[in-house]
């Protein structure tokens, strides 16, 4: 009895709405079968320019498979069939419109096809010498700062302003709603101690939503490296002959050598946090300077020592390296180094 109960009281209330909605002429919102429940895909989301799209289609209000589907590109049709659920074609350059539609039994859908690019760069702050021709690579515990540069083309072909957009930023999957909004086209993060790549995803859209495109990046984080050269006195540092894991002839009677650290924080290295540990043959040296000259011992004929050091960063504990190398020498040792180049 409190069933029926329920349910008259419930039937009672729909009556009421349905006069109510005829009374001041409100009609009730349909649902999505009511709507016809045409859902459309279009697969990638976001499509660059000149890239492959696939259009597919599905009603879930109805079977149509058994119903001639008509899609059309720019107004000309491009195919029609029973069944035809799939549509496939390019997408045009920046600053074109695909206008695909889609006739299923007098259902029409169209969908736009704008191509936008987004690009990702990246930097990290950490050391490499004058005149290194590579990155600065991201090392573990440092900054990095990523920038987007979205190229969204109007019909005139002009470049929306990347300032007046929004971006949606991700970290290691993970929304980052702090960095994200209206014209924050830069991200600026420090990762966790965990030695791992770390993945980037920005959605970039245009405040109508007209335009959007998405790019995705793994920034690999590189363990630092010291280096060791030979600082010679008339050419400098010759940075084309690392002295690591070799053996070293040492020309004249002392030859200084710099220890270079490579993608060591940048900051910390300026601020003399790097702390270098040298040794010769496993005794500790007093200097603890990234230069230290070594000399031969007076009357010794010839002989070799084994060098090895250890760099540390005093604030980022996950950033150190080792390095090791003989130097050796002879009375002829005068001339061995001679051309250097």
């Amino acid at each position: 009895m409190k069933f029926v109960a329920h349910s008259i009281k419930n039937l009672f209330v729909i009556i009421l709405v349905l006069l109510a909605c005829s009374v001041f002429g409100i009609q009730p919102t349909p649902t999505h079968a009511q709507n016809g429940g045409l859902v459309v895909n279009v697969s990638p989301r976001q499509p660059g320019p000149f890239q492959n799209i696939t259009i597919t289609v599905e009603d879930y209000s109805r079977n149509i498979n058994s119903l001639n589907i008509s899609w059309s590109l720019d107004g000309k049709v491009a195919q029609t069939g029973i069944g035809l659920k799939e549509y496939k074609l390019e997408s045009g350059a920046l600053g074109t419109v695909n206008n695909v539609s889609i006739n299923i039994g007098g259902v029409v859908r169209t969908v736009s096809i704008r191509p936008a690019l987004v690009d990702l760069l990246w930097q990290s702050d950490t050391y490499t010498p004058p005149f290194y021709a590579g990155k600065a690579l991201h090392s573990n515990q440092d900054p990095i700062t990523i920038v987007a540069e979205p190229f969204f083309l109007n019909s005139k072909k002009e470049r929306l302003d990347p300032t007046k957009l929004i971006y949606d930023w991700e970290v290691d999957g993970k929304a980052s709603g702090t960095d994200s909004g209206y014209g924050k086209k830069t991200l600026t993060i420090t990762p966790s101690i965990l030695i791992k790549p770390v993945e980037v995803e920005v959605i970039v859209s245009s405040t109508d939503g007209v335009y959007a495109s998405s790019a995705m990046i793994v920034i690999p984080d590189t363990k630092p490296e010291i280096i060791a050269y030979e600082n010679h006195p008339l050419y400098g540092i010759i940075f084309q002959r690392a002295l690591n894991n070799k053996d070293f002839i040492m020309a004249g009677s002392e030859a200084k050598i710099s220890a270079i650290p490579f993608f060591f924080s940048n900051q910390q290295k300026k601020s003399n946090k790097i702390s270098y540990d040298w040794k010769l043959n496993n005794s500790a040296i007093s200097e603890k300077k990234e230069e230290i000259v070594f000399r031969k011992p007076d009357n010794v004929r010839q002989g070799s020592s084994r060098i090895s050091l250890t760099a540390k960063n005093s604030e980022r504990f996950m950033q150190f390296s080792d390095v090791n190398f003989n130097i050796s020498f002879t009375n002829e040792s005068e001339t061995a180094n001679q051309g250097v180049f």
